[in-house]
């Protein structure tokens, strides 16, 4: 996320003050507006009432416009310039080559931890990276190697100056964007142009920018994923800026706790194993006469004749994923060819293929995903003539559910979409209202903790989140969280998804509920309102407003509550002898009910039950993807 940190900079300085002369000019006038519902008493109105405490403090960013300017100019030299020269670097200069050179660097650059760790009085500090510098230049043969810590056990003391300004108490307030650098603060900014100054690499014509060009190469691809999968790229990278920003000098321990929610977090190991594996994949476009518009997939073809797996992500998730694409891989590897498309609450779904202006009610989204599967099915048999010889649908989560109410459709009398020759729905929810509030208890879970301690645990558990992501948490691991704090993350995460979609939708419909002007450069102060908004919420009021009102599609909340139930369609789905349900037991977004309702609808040959995994914390195991595949090789015999 923090790629462009190693991306060439010079006169970095010169930079930062041309940003500050132009700062004034693109300052944000926008204010954030709310909503009073204190004295809403229609359908759920008790979502209304409960207080938002959490309060993860950031930073803020009056110079919004400029500052996405400069993102979107910093993006373009990427793309443009540094990408095609970087995709050359790595076929050229290997793996191992590249490991090294970075660990040389990193070596070199021993002076300005020392110096910063003096700074801050960590004596402790200086002596063990002065010992690890002496070992690895000796021992590690100039650095290139590090038996300090892989022989040695001798931990980094990694400081640098935002951190030692941060010890002296400049907390920086304000979000830059500089030009050739990307992100910072008003703080990080300059402590930056001190860490190159105090870095010996500076000093050598070439070598600093050979050191920053070789990091960021091997971030590049992590990068261009990014900015393809998300709706907004620049406000996800503030955001988790911001987090990091405020958490990033905080003292904690790892407790991890048992709960369905931890081994939830382990969803995260879910991806593609080849990491060339997306670049071998093809995008394509497909029309939509329902809408008018073009959808984008990816696929990748057997090249001889197979069946074809067609994969639906979770709640928001992007067809490129890491989620989607490890499925894929999977599907792949076992024979299948495989496409993938976004979840219909994805921005690129709502753009391009939903009919509804508002996404949430099951049914309108399902046939929404059911119409742009047929038009892929269809455009497929046309380009590949002769080497489709069945079809699978797989659901996860959200796309589970879609499965399952598109399996139900194709019983009914009439349909004339897509017939899928397996449905493979994976952790659905059975009721969809249940299920969101489910994510929202989540979220609300930081109540728990007492209120003096509330802002500093939010923060505390922020920052062993973002240690992990940084790679010191593996599979076999236990997940180094309470209960309280796995909720807590698993909440924000999916708040976060919904910030984006409200926006996304709203823009293309306004439907007059948001009073904080979002239509200009400054998204900022308009998230800020939308952020404040529960998946309850946005359901009562958004979801039921459209439907009830606009597209008369539902007679009540009630209504609505029932036709989002998997129960309203229990008949066809008994009747649908081709599906094939995995789920787990402990699974936080199922009651007890709706586990012995799935046992009750599917008999065993047709349902399999996990004791654990809690919400597809275990997709990622090679026996669970065993069992999923073994329910579809059956398509593969010839016909």
């Amino acid at each position: 996320m923090t790629m462009f940190r190693t991306l060439p900079c010079a006169w970095p300085l010169g930079r930062l003050l041309l940003l500050l002369l132009l700062l004034p000019a693109g300052c944000t006038l926008t204010e954030t507006e709310r909503r009073d519902w204190s004295g809403y008493t229609g359908p759920g109105a008790e979502f209304f009432q409960t207080p938002e405490l959490a309060d993860v403090q950031g930073l803020a960013d009056p110079g919004e416009p400029t500052n996405r300017f400069f993102r979107t100019v910093n993006h373009g030299i990427v793309i443009g310039f540094i990408d095609p020269i970087a995709q050359g670097y790595r076929v050229v200069v290997p793996a191992p080559v590249r490991n090294a050179l970075s660990r040389f660097g990193h070596n070199l650059a021993y002076t300005k931890r020392l110096i910063t760790n003096l700074l801050q009085g960590k004596l402790a500090g200086a002596g063990k990276e002065t010992l690890r510098f002496l070992i690895n230049l000796t021992v590690g043969v100039l650095g290139f190697f590090d038996p300090a810590t892989s022989w040695f056990g001798i931990d980094e003391s990694d400081e640098d100056f935002a951190q030692t300004f941060a010890k002296w108490g400049w907390d920086g307030s304000n979000y830059l964007v500089v030009p050739y650098y990307d992100m910072g603060s008003d703080r990080d900014t300059p402590a930056a142009f001190l860490d190159m100054l105090f870095d010996p690499a500076s000093y050598i014509p070439g070598l600093g920018l050979v050191f920053r060009f070789n990091e960021a190469s091997d971030e590049l691809e992590k990068y261009k994923l990014l900015y393809r999968t998300h709706y907004d790229p620049y406000a996800l990278l503030r955001y988790l800026y911001e987090l990091n920003h405020t958490s990033q000098f905080m003292e904690f321990e790892y407790k991890p706790e048992a709960s369905s929610e931890a081994e939830t977090l382990k969803a995260v190991f879910l991806t593609y194993r080849d990491e060339d594996f997306p670049s071998d994949c093809d995008d394509d476009e497909v029309y939509l006469p329902s809408t008018g518009r073009w959808l984008t997939y990816t696929h990748r073809m057997q090249d001889a004749p197979a069946p074809v797996m067609f994969i639906l992500p979770g709640l928001g998730g992007h067809r490129q994923s890491q989620a989607s694409l490890g499925l894929a891989e999977m599907a792949y590897r076992n024979g299948f060819s495989a496409v993938t498309i976004s979840s219909a609450m994805n921005f690129e779904f709502m753009e391009s293929a939903s009919t509804a202006a508002v996404p949430g009610y099951g049914p309108v989204d399902a046939h929404d995903v059911h119409v742009a599967l047929t038009a892929i099915s269809g455009k497929l048999d046309k380009e590949y003539p002769g080497r489709v010889t069945g079809r699978a649908l797989l659901g996860l989560s959200l796309g589970a559910y879609h499965t399952l109410l598109i399996a139900a459709a194709t019983r009914v009398p009439g349909n004339n979409l897509v017939v899928f020759d397996r449905y493979v729905p994976i952790n659905p929810p059975v009721s969809l209202m249940r299920s969101v509030q489910a994510l929202d208890d989540c979220y609300h879970s930081y109540a728990k903790w007492p209120a003096e301690e509330r802002a500093f645990k939010l923060n505390q558990t922020i920052m062993k989140v973002l240690k992990l992501a940084d790679g010191n948490l593996q599979p076999t691991a236990e997940i180094p969280l309470t209960e309280i704090e796995a909720r807590f993350i698993i909440g924000l995460s999916y708040r976060v998804d919904l910030m984006f979609s409200i926006h996304s939708s709203q823009s293309r419909h306004n439907m007059g509920v948001l009073l904080t002007d979002f239509s200009g450069p400054s998204r900022g102060p308009a998230y800020d309102e939308i952020f404040d908004y529960s998946y309850m919420e946005y359901i009562y009021a958004f979801v039921l407003p459209y439907y009830l009102n606009e597209r008369k599609a539902v007679s009540s909340a009630e209504d609505m509550l029932a036709r989002t139930d998997l129960r309203y369609v229990e008949k066809y789905l008994s009747e649908n002898e081709r599906i094939r349900l995995f789920t787990n037991e402990n699974d936080f977004l199922l009651s007890p009910d709706d586990i012995a309702w799935f046992r009750k609808v599917f008999p065993p040959e047709r349902a399999t039950f996990f004791p654990h995994g809690g919400h597809l914390g275990n997709l990622y195991k090679p026996d669970v993807q065993d069992q999923i595949m073994a329910s579809l090789q059956d398509l593969k015999a010839p016909r």
